[in-house]
């Protein structure tokens, strides 16, 4: 029943982290579960579109007015904004959708005046409150993961999977010497074929691993970016060109990855076909850290905003104009429905940070649900899982940090340090990659602890440390496997790519990617899907284009249908290979369009490929590889150097090269005429032809 008397309430913004409790209690004893924005919040984002409400024990259908005069949204500059209320998909939560955004650094104003039908049981009553929003940072854009630039020095930790800091970036190896990437195109035993740059796979370890697939990412600087599956004899099943992260299957079977930050996580079904694009809203960019989708299709997203803040209100001599990285907490009915927000300047002090990654507050990298169905998130800088309760925003618990509500128990390393994973295991079980960036000895880890809520206690359970010790500063995931198994990804490029272990730690895989790079996170998952039509990749040799493609999970692909041309789309057939691989030699010089599909044992064609142009340039059996070699174009596609005490000019004269030598050097190679990428076939034959004279004895070279 609506309350008698009539109470306003007005929240003041108070400092994150400081004692909010009667912000917190003030709604909930006017009959509210759940208020988003929350009463006092700061910094928040102006695009703010939502604002959503729960009720302690009324249902919103007892609520007469709730679609008509139930929510009024004042801002004290940009004035009243107009929405439209409807409940949610889960019957639970009211959403008021907003249609403008609000000013900067504006006071705004929520009413909320239910009216209870006389049915009604619960209680709850009007109750009014206020926040502030941000001034965003102007001209801010997202960090592009293929970039990876260094971390300015207002944000040392971007809020990107590469957790880079100021003074630990990446450490890189050399890979083993005997190993190296394929040198041409390859068809493998399998039977699917791989461009020449495909990593080489290295398999140290191979004991009775589990079943499923390897899913793995690599590319970074230097080094051919793909995403693939794995079988456990290290060959493809599937594959991609470019670097996808956070590569996995989700709860309820959709694919899903995700390129940078704020493009989203598109999302595929078993056989690749494209459905969505899953995007943080409410002024949030999407995090690419981690997107978890449930069975049913809820889903929980990390967002992020850069706001103009003053941190001397927090910090003795803090920039009174710095540039924090908010993040934040998101979930998402099945239909994209927003009905649950959970921000950092809500719930964490920006002053428990460490000094050195005050701006990147507090970096959410994780994301899973508890056994009871409430939400854990991992803040990395701040060495802390917590325990959301999902109905309410309350935290139920904090583990590691400043604020552990546990002790640990059995651990060495006395709890986690920068980790960037969490797993819910069952039965108060919690298990997460511990990077250990602030501990010393530095040194990573999966580690796994067994919480008393009793007693609160966090005893180390079970713990994997590589011989010898491994450390990596960012990045890293560990996996629990049906088996008992655990998956885990130790990141840097000098280290395998993926490592299975079973409880007593015995190694049961370990699989290198040559070239290697740093990588996001290591699965294991069942496949079984089928492309619908081929992927193709070309590759233009010496002599010839060769064609690469593949219908992945496709058993029964009788012959391939090549289609070429110098016009997009083309349709006339130049060849048929039984083979997923095809080097073509007979074509002309110039653009070209190549378009495949696969043809079925019953005679069925699939649909066309994807399109791939060349520019082919074959150099054909008697052609002059060497590029003005008549010298009239003078200096052009030629280099003239010296080493050591050489010392020599070089001019063209009449159509003759002409080098005047007063120092010969100590080397044959001292003086070097060179003209280089010229690429040879093995197994042809070439002949080098020239003509070279000179006034008095001297020592020539040429190869």
């Amino acid at each position: 029943m609506l309350r008698a008397l009539i109470l306003f309430v007005l929240a003041v913004a108070a400092l994150p982290g400081a004692n909010r409790v009667g912000a917190q209690n003030a709604p909930r004893e006017a009959g509210y579960l759940y208020l988003s924005p929350v009463p006092g919040a700061s910094y928040v984002s102006p695009q703010t579109r939502y604002v959503l409400v729960r009720f302690n024990d009324v249902t919103p259908a007892e609520v007469t007015n709730l679609t008509t005069s139930f929510i009024t949204v004042n801002g004290a500059g940009s004035g009243l904004h107009s929405g439209v209320t409807h409940v949610a998909s889960d019957g639970r939560t009211v959403i008021c959708e907003m249609g403008t955004d609000f000013s900067t650094n504006e006071l705004v104003t929520i009413t909320l005046n239910p009216q209870v039908g006389p049915a009604g049981t619960g209680n709850v009553g009007p109750y009014q409150y206020q926040f502030m929003t941000a001034v965003p940072i102007i001209g801010s854009l997202p960090t592009p993961l293929l970039l990876l630039p260094q971390a300015p020095a207002l944000r040392p930790a971007q809020s990107t999977p590469k957790e880079k800091g100021p003074s630990n970036g990446p450490v890189k190896g050399p890979p083993p010497a005997a190993a190296k990437a394929l040198a041409i195109p390859s068809l493998l035993p399998n039977g699917v074929s791989v461009p020449s740059d495909f990593p080489k796979v290295v398999i140290t370890v191979n004991t009775n691993p589990s079943p499923g697939y390897l899913f793995l990412e690599n590319g970074l600087d230097e080094v051919p970016p793909y995403t693939m599956m794995l079988d456990n004899h290290g060959l493809p099943i599937w594959y991609h060109r470019g670097r996808m992260y956070d590569f996995k299957i989700q709860k309820n079977g959709l694919i899903t990855w995700c390129l940078s930050d704020a493009t989203g996580f598109p999302a595929f079904d078993q056989n690749f076909n494209y459905l969505k694009t899953y995007l943080t809203t409410n002024g949030y960019l999407t995090d690419s850290h981690e997107l978890k989708v449930l069975a049913d299709g809820t889903y929980f997203m990390i967002g992020y905003q850069d706001t103009s803040v003053d941190m001397s209100q927090y910090v003795a001599g803090g920039s009174t104009n710095s540039d924090v990285r908010e993040t934040v907490l998101q979930e998402f009915t099945p239909s994209g429905e927003l009905i649950f927000q959970w921000r950092a300047w809500d719930n964490y002090d920006i002053r428990d940070l460490p000094s050195d990654y005050s701006t990147d507050f507090p970096h959410m990298n994780a994301i899973d649900i508890d056994e009871d169905g409430n939400l854990l998130v991992s803040t990395r800088h701040l060495s802390e899982i917590t325990k959301i309760n999902r109905d309410s925003g309350e935290i139920i618990w904090r583990l590691g940090g400043v604020h552990d509500s546990f002790g640990f128990v059995n651990d060495p390393l006395n709890g986690m340090s920068f980790q960037h994973s969490i797993s819910a295991l069952g039965n108060g079980h919690y298990m997460v990659f511990d990077d250990g960036n602030r501990r010393s000895p530095q040194v990573s880890r999966a580690v796994e602890y067994q919480l008393d809520l009793t007693n609160l206690t966090a005893t180390l359970a079970w713990e994997f440390r590589d011989t010898p010790d491994k450390y990596t500063q960012w990045m890293g995931s560990a996996q629990r496997l049906p088996t008992g198994n655990t998956l885990i990804d130790f990141v840097l490029a000098k280290y395998p790519k993926a490592i299975e272990v079973d409880a007593n730690g015995v190694k049961r895989f370990e699989l290198s990617l040559v070239p290697g790079s740093d990588s996001y996170r290591a699965f294991r998952f069942a496949w079984h899907g089928v492309l619908a039509a081929p992927y193709l990749i070309t590759e233009p040799q010496p002599d010839n284009v060769t064609l690469i493609f593949n219908k992945f999970g496709d058993t029964n692909v009788a012959f391939y249908r090549i289609y070429g041309g110098t016009s997009p789309h083309p349709a006339r057939v130049l060849a048929e290979s039984a083979t997923t691989l095809k080097p073509l030699y007979s074509l002309q010089n110039g653009l070209h369009y190549f378009r495949v599909t696969a043809v079925s044992v019953n005679g069925a064609e699939s649909p066309f490929s994807n399109e791939a142009t060349v520019n082919v340039n074959i150099t054909a059996p008697g052609q002059n590889m060497v590029q003005n070699g008549d010298f009239s174009a003078e200096y052009s596609s030629w280099s003239f150097s010296t080493t050591d005490s050489a010392s020599a000019a070089w001019s063209i004269e009449n159509g003759v090269s002409h080098f005047y030598i007063t120092n010969g050097g100590s080397a044959l190679s001292s003086i070097q005429l060179l003209q280089l990428s010229k690429a040879l076939v093995q197994g042809n034959r070439y002949v080098l032809d020239f003509a070279a004279w000179s006034s008095q004895s001297r020592y020539i070279e040429a190869k």
